[in-house]
């Protein structure tokens, strides 16, 4: 079997299909998009096209267009290997009209095999079979069927690779790239955190971060506010309820979480929809800078990885916590922190970093507010 470490662009693309499923599996890749659904299962089998889901439909979000900024090479490697290692024939890049600028450099570099397609500003090209029929336009055999004939008669409604598609958003492929090229798992998710008194930061958080504290870090008074406040996790339009009241509960940065949205308490989403943001300066890092993660082992429609670690058991960043089970959908579970395990309850592994941390983050935020 495979095994994540460092490869070479030679290497990557000599990796046979089976192995780089089997990475993409151990690697604890979901669709990072808000789907979740297991990457290895989708290129188990690989269609003809990738259609890279850049739209990031949701209102006030930046990660898509950071992440092309800031990846770009690494994007350029990763399509010349899945095309050597899948047989890809074709990688197109769905892009908001609103957004072209971010994107053409691809153009220039395509040689045949990638671009990109111009798609209305529509929350609504968020979703695949959306995304998939306006990329071909008029073009029909390529949309996806409405329902596919079973072999026993009965149908089901179609998917993507029906038509030759894998759909795939920003962050999965990125985190692919980490699995195949660096050896990295997947211990981190990149969290747009805005409101509309809340200036928008794109982090790059450790799995798990509290809600709360990522606020805090953000420059919200949650004491000053706790009551007034709702904290979604999503955008205006596709989300969940974080947490309805701040400072009763928490949320945590799930491998889904693309966004805290935060509001005053009891007003609907939606009446931001119109939310505008700027582009943030960078994207930070938030590794090494929270205090305690929770960590579950499923989620959604994963079966739950077998825990390898123990309560009281000390762990560092990037140490495996959960091996994927052979029986159904399951991936690897990876530490976001370094830190001790302070439970595992109801599948759910929670490591807190002790009160060394907690002691040198207060001073220094005493520090930085004396500045």
């Amino acid at each position: 079997m495979a095994e994540l470490q460092q490869r070479t662009l030679d290497e990557v693309k000599a990796l046979s299909g089976e192995d780089a499923v089997e990475l993409m599996r151990q690697a604890g890749i979901v669709g990072a998009g808000g789907g979740g659904f297991p990457t290895y299962f989708k290129w188990k089998n690989p269609q003809s096209s990738l259609i890279v889901n850049c739209t990031e439909s949701e209102p006030g979000y930046w990660g898509d267009k950071m992440l092309h900024q800031e990846y770009y090479d690494e994007f350029l490697e990763l399509f010349e290997a899945m095309k050597e290692i899948f047989g890809i024939e074709k990688i197109i890049l769905g892009v908001h009209f609103k957004d072209e600028e971010w994107f053409s450099r691809y153009l220039e570099n395509a040689n045949g095999l990638y671009g990109y397609s111009l798609v209305p500003d529509k929350y609504s090209m968020g979703e695949e079979k959306t995304l998939i029929k306006n990329i071909f336009n008029e073009d029909k055999d390529r949309w996806v069927p409405r329902r596919v004939e079973m072999p026993d008669g009965s149908k089901r409604p179609g998917r993507p690779y029906d038509a030759g598609h894998i759909v795939q958003n920003t962050e999965t492929l990125l985190n692919i790239y980490n699995a195949f090229f660096l050896g990295k798992p997947v211990t981190t998710k990149f969290v747009n955190v805005f409101g509309p008194d809340v200036e928008l930061k794109l982090y790059e958080a450790p799995l798990g971060s509290s809600a709360t504290e990522l606020l805090r870090l953000s420059g919200v008074d949650v004491e000053a506010e706790a009551g007034n406040l709702s904290v979604i996790d999503g955008g205006p339009y596709l989300n969940e309820m974080g947490i309805e009241s701040l400072g009763e509960g928490d949320a945590f940065v799930r491998r889904t979480t693309n966004g805290f949205l935060v509001i005053p308490k009891g007003v609907a989403s939606k009446e931001y929809a119109d939310i505008k943001t700027k582009r943030p300066e960078q994207v930070e890092s938030l590794v090494g800078k929270v205090s305690s993660v929770a960590l579950p082992l499923g989620g959604r429609i994963l079966k739950p990885a077998t825990a390898l670690v123990g309560e009281g058991d000390e762990v560092s960043y990037g140490q495996k916590l959960g091996e994927p089970v052979a029986d159904g959908l399951s991936v690897g579970v990876w530490s976001s922190m370094d830190g001790t395990v302070s439970s595992i309850e109801d599948e759910v592994v929670a490591i807190s970093a002790g009160e060394d941390f907690v002691a040198r983050a207060e001073a220094e935020a005493e520090a930085e507010a004396a500045r």
